[in-house]
């Protein structure tokens, strides 16, 4: 017997567990005009969530949907309601001993939901009769505001149980997504390149924690940098949605967790709760740096074609600048000279070309996403006057990323920036190393929506909305990843595991697919 939706009033709301996620979530049934009966353990819990819930309520003019709530510590009230959604802690066990009591005590058509982030549905749904009538419908925090809502179909789950939780999803004023019962569905597993990746540049010295939330919010319009985001979710939480990851996913080398998190989860560094973790909440918060404003200039500049950085001619003649494209002037000598090629484009050959071609006081600046600057400088013979740039995110970010070659002199350097800042972007100078920040990341989430795909958790568009809308990312990884050029995200990550020989990058195979058929198509 499928369960079936007449009006909003024709099913009541059971949710166990009346914490951040439990209250939250009866809110959104509230604010829909739903009766909901919260049950919580404690009845400290349950005060604490009728205090958040009338403020809330009051605050959009709701306050009479209070007489729609019931709060009881028996879960025997529960018995009749139509959709029971779980909401407790994150222990396996804890879990599979509610459903099974509440498999006893609300029988079919009602229908078993649990909110987990990271364990099994399947796991769950086993301790009951009818696993068919059992699905995750995992809500992001806050639960009332934040407009996602994967729906979990496991094993055993039937159509007219997702069909119902959709029809809930919606008539909550969410967008659903439907995902498979695999380790963190579908935005916890793509995200975690987000995290993780920061922590390893992190790790390796490449950047500070502040340089790459700022190249990540500025450079690629994320609304919080990695540093940031872990420190609101909570760096003990984060920690133990990757561990789940790693453990459920039998050690894939893509979700391994970094001692950096671990540390400082043992010293209680965890982030805004705590008043402290990548950054201080106590006290005044560090100013926000504000990239400067594009200004005309004169001057020549000569760039080297090629497709690892778009929009960079566009930029520079916007600000005024002269530009001749095949990399030689015939007369007067540019104020810089930009190789935009890859290596796979001849670059080593045409900056050869270029070096020997400029005076020795013009200075030379290279896109080096899929080339290393400590490589490149070992192609001419003046790198004194050698740099390196994030192409693929130079022209539409506000930040651009620069890397000093070994021998780089304090006046090349001056006049990189100079030229830098004059389109309107804020340089930030790292350490050298493969992939830099931005390409980095974006093409390990984009490589991970791939093995998503790939693995069957869900449908391409499925995945770039849950992004979009889950964590607020500023474009989906596969419509970035297709922006970009498969060609290209294949690159970088290819670049990634020659230099650091690490499984950890191999590309998708479905990512190398869609490489070789815009090639093909090309």
């Amino acid at each position: 017997m499928s369960f079936q939706w007449i009006t909003p009033y024709s099913v009541r709301l059971g949710i166990v567990g009346a914490g951040t996620m439990g209250s939250g979530i009866a809110l959104a049934a509230l604010l829909a005009d739903m009766p909901v009966t919260l049950f919580d353990v404690s009845p400290q819990m349950l005060e604490c969530a009728r205090t958040y819930i009338e403020t809330h309520l009051t605050q959009k003019s709701k306050s009479y949907n209070l007489t729609n709530l019931s709060m009881t510590d028996r879960l025997e009230d529960l018995s009749g309601n139509g959709v029971i959604i779980e909401a407790i802690p994150e222990d396996l066990s804890l879990k599979q001993d509610l459903f099974r009591r509440l498999d006893a005590i609300c029988p079919p058509p009602a229908i078993l939901a649990s909110n987990t982030s990271t364990l099994t549905v399947t796991s769950i749904a086993a301790t009951t009769t009818k696993p068919q009538r059992v699905a995750g419908m995992h809500f992001f925090n806050p639960a009332a505001v934040m407009p996602l809502v994967e729906v979990v179909r496991c094993a055993q789950t039937n159509l007219d149980t997702v069909h119902t939780l959709l029809n809930l999803a919606e008539k909550l004023g969410k967008t659903p997504v439907v995902a498979s019962d695999t380790p963190g569905f579908i935005v916890n597993r793509v995200a975690r390149p987000f995290y993780g990746e920061a922590l390893r540049l992190l790790g390796d010295g490449v950047a500070s924690h502040e340089q790459i939330d700022l190249l990540v919010r500025l450079g690629a319009g994320f609304r919080m940098g990695p540093f940031q985001l872990m420190d609101l979710i909570g760096l003990d939480v984060n920690l133990s949605a990757t561990q789940s990851m790693y453990e459920q996913s039998f050690g894939e080398p893509r979700y391994r967790p970094h001692p950096i998190q671990a540390r400082m989860v043992g010293q209680n560094a965890l982030g805004r709760k705590t008043g402290q973790g990548f950054y201080s909440y106590v006290g005044e918060q560090a100013p926000e740096q504000i990239p400067p404003k594009m200004r005309q200039c004169t001057g020549l500049v000569s760039l080297i074609p090629g497709t690892w950085a778009p929009g960079m001619s566009e930029n520079a003649r916007r600000a005024g600048y002269l530009v001749h494209s095949n990399g030689y002037f015939e007369s007067s000598a540019p104020s810089i000279a930009i190789a935009m090629a890859g290596r796979k484009d001849g670059l080593r050959k045409e900056l050869v070309k270029l070096d020997n071609f400029l005076p020795d006081d013009v200075p030379l600046l290279c896109q080096c996403v899929d080339v290393t600057i400590t490589e490149v400088a070992t192609w001419i013979e003046r790198p004194e006057r050698l740099a390196g740039f994030d192409g693929l995110f130079f022209a539409g970010g506000q930040a651009a990323t620069l890397i000093a070659s070994p021998t780089l002199t304090p006046q090349a350097k001056s006049s990189i920036e100079n030229f830098v800042t004059s389109l309107g972007h804020l340089p930030v100078w790292i350490e050298d190393s493969p992939g830099l920040v931005l390409p980095r990341i974006v093409c390990m989430l984009a490589n991970e929506a791939a093995f998503a795909v790939q693995e069957r958790v869900a449908q391409p568009d499925q995945i770039d909305l849950a992004m979009r809308l889950g964590v607020n990312y500023p474009r989906g990884p596969l419509a970035w990843a297709k922006e970009i050029g498969y060609a290209h995200v294949v690159d970088v990550l290819e670049h990634l595991q020659s230099e650091f020989g690490e499984d950890r990058f191999r590309a998708a195979y479905l990512l190398r697919r869609w490489a070789r058929l815009g090639q093909v198509a090309g």
